[in-house]
């Protein structure tokens, strides 16, 4: 027991396996040799929660994936110096299993592309679960992640990504967030809807104090998308040529949209190739202190509100066509005629009518005689006698026989629309009204202090409305963001890197062990400031982006893949 106590006193360990380990009196530290064979097997034989599993300088070729289950450190030798080349070709380069009451970490690794064959957004090339409910944390920090062919996947994530560099592939994205997992199970997003946004507290997914460098001079880039319930705030960063965005209640099947976003204090160029700086399907925005230069939209750019089921019936939720149950409506119609021809394009002469031009913009036309899947349109415009609605957008359009009976109806409030949230939790698979539904409230987007530039809130649809559901130039009543920096961003960042290494394809797999005894040396971190919290209204960049290498770039896909995300267990 002396000789136990002696060595966790002097922290002297045995090398074996290329590691040290001795009594569990700390944190263990194993020396993998960079292959992901190897670092897996120190995962499932070795480490324990709390441990540090190292990656020398080296260029590594993963054609299989790690998955990591424990409460660890990934930690490579720095940026330009561990670089990891992805070319797994099925699910996830590295999954994180998130531990309750524990912090799990992946710092100082370069990581490109390999050969990935199949962009993978969902699950994503790297993917973490966590929960909200278990006391589990994670640390993204200090990594460059070049031309990926995917997305980094947090799903129901409460910790930060910081200090990395990011050049996505063009035309792509970064990040796909979720929060299937909110409220403890896979449930698709339904308790985080039900709850309050709680902005300026801990449970969102924070992404702070990185740059973001989209390379394409055409397309912009997504920094986020979005999914089920996700939360997240995009913080200090320093962006050009990037969109942040979500997905909603809609194209995605079962699962809600995005829940919740803050963006504030990030230096945003346009780089002349963006329109929207924001495009919210569903989440609740928060947009403010924000350097925005270069968004080329006029008179200003915008922060784009789209909920896309005014225009089309996603199943299983249905369309925003004004008799929906899952959306709040007028409880009669406006309007029952037919139709005296059939439709031009998305006009329809009506018979008998005798309106004042525009009187129903914004309403619903229903349609009542069956004929096709499309059965409604928002109402763009009116003449006297004829009614103009919008494209369906995602599907085959409206069609109107003459001599179909319709009517105008409309929407009030539409199922998860942003600045809309809470309400009853919904459950089921197909989902189920609950009682008294639809009870959410309203929860208004804000946007305020921008400058030069100062993006306002665009709907896509008349039922999103001003001083209601958004405001603009208007600061959120009683808003405190959350403490900067986060407070996982207290360890000092990995060694400086290296200069770039010669080696290159896979190293062999670690050899059978040869113990040999050898002193502990501990690695000494380049020790950095630690950064203030910057003045909202002066945000300031980021650390300087490594040199990127070059790389070929892959055609842009337009629109943007939808995520499945497998099967919803609710």
């Amino acid at each position: 027991m002396g000789n136990i106590r002696t060595l966790c006193r002097s922290a002297i360990f045995i090398l074996t396996l290329s590691v040290f380990f001795g009594p569990r009196c700390g944190a263990t530290v194993y020396h993998s040799n960079g292959t992901a064979e190897s670092v897996q097997f120190f995962h499932d034989n070795q480490a324990q929660n709390g441990d540090t599993i190292t990656f020398p300088a080296g260029v590594f070729a993963w054609t299989t994936g790690v998955v990591i289950s424990k409460a660890i450190t990934l930690q490579g030798a720095g940026v330009g110096s561990t670089i990891i080349k992805d070319d797994v070709q099925s699910g996830s380069l590295i999954s994180f299993a998130l531990q309750p009451n524990l912090t799990s970490r992946l710092t100082g690794i370069e990581f490109q592309d390999g050969g990935r064959a199949t962009y993978n957004n969902t699950p994503g090339w790297m993917h973490i679960d966590g929960k909200n409910t278990d006391g589990s944390q994670f640390r993204l920090d200090h990594n460059r992640f070049f031309h990926m062919n995917g997305d980094i996947g947090p799903d129901t994530v409460i910790g930060v990504a910081d200090h990395n560099d990011i050049v996505p592939l063009p035309g792509r994205g970064c990040f796909t967030i979720f929060g299937r997992l909110w409220g403890g199970s896979d449930q698709g997003g339904d308790p985080s809807w039900s709850a309050p946004c709680n902005f300026g507290s801990s449970q969102f997914f924070f992404i702070e104090d990185n740059t973001f460098d989209n390379t394409d001079p055409t397309y912009q880039a997504f920094a986020t998308d979005a999914y089920d319930g996700a939360r997240f705030v995009v913080r200090y960063n320093t962006m050009v040529g990037m969109i942040i965005g979500d997905h909603g209640t809609e194209s995605h099947g079962r699962g809600r949209g995005s829940r919740a976003m803050e963006v504030y204090g990030n230096t945003m160029n346009g780089n002349n190739v963006n329109v929207g700086v924001v495009q919210a399907r569903s989440s609740t925005v928060l947009f403010h202190d924000n350097n925005v230069t270069n968004y080329w939209a006029y008179p200003q750019p915008y922060i784009r509100l789209e909920p896309y089921r005014c225009f089309f019936a996603f199943s299983p939720w249905g369309g925003g066509d004004g008799v929906n149950v899952w959306d709040v409506n007028s409880p009669n119609a406006f309007f029952t005629g037919t139709a005296a021809s059939a439709n031009s394009g998305r006009t329809v002469t009506v018979t008998g009518a005798n309106w004042t031009t525009n009187q129903w913009k914004g309403y619903v036309l229903h349609r009542l005689s069956a004929g096709g899947t499309q059965n409604f349109g928002e109402i763009l415009s009116n003449t006297a006698n004829t009614l103009t609605w919008a494209s369906a957008t995602f599907g085959t359009e409206m069609t109107i026989a003459a001599g179909n009976s319709f009517e105008i109806r409309k929407v009030l409030h539409l199922l998860d629309q942003p600045g809309r949230g809470q309400g009853s939790l919904i459950t089921g698979n197909p989902p189920v009204s609950p009682q008294g539904w639809n009870n959410q409230v309203t929860e208004p987007c804000y946007a305020w202090g921008n400058a030069p530039q100062a993006p306002v809130f665009a709907p896509n649809t008349a039922i999103v409305r001003a001083n209601e559901h958004f405001f603009d130039n208007t600061p959120m009543p009683g808003y405190t963001p959350y403490v900067y920096p986060h407070p996982l961003v207290t360890d000092q960042p990995p060694p400086s890197p290296t200069p770039s290494p010669t080696a290159s394809g896979t190293p062999a797999p670690t050899p059978s062990p040869t113990p040999t005894a050898t002193a502990t040396a501990t690695a000494t971190a380049t020790a950095t400031a630690t950064p203030t919290p910057r003045p909202s209204s002066t945000p300031s960049a980021t650390p300087t982006a490594t040199a990127t290498p070059t790389a070929t770039a892959t055609p842009r896909h337009t629109p943007r893949p939808h995520p499945s995300h497998g099967p919803y267990q609710g």
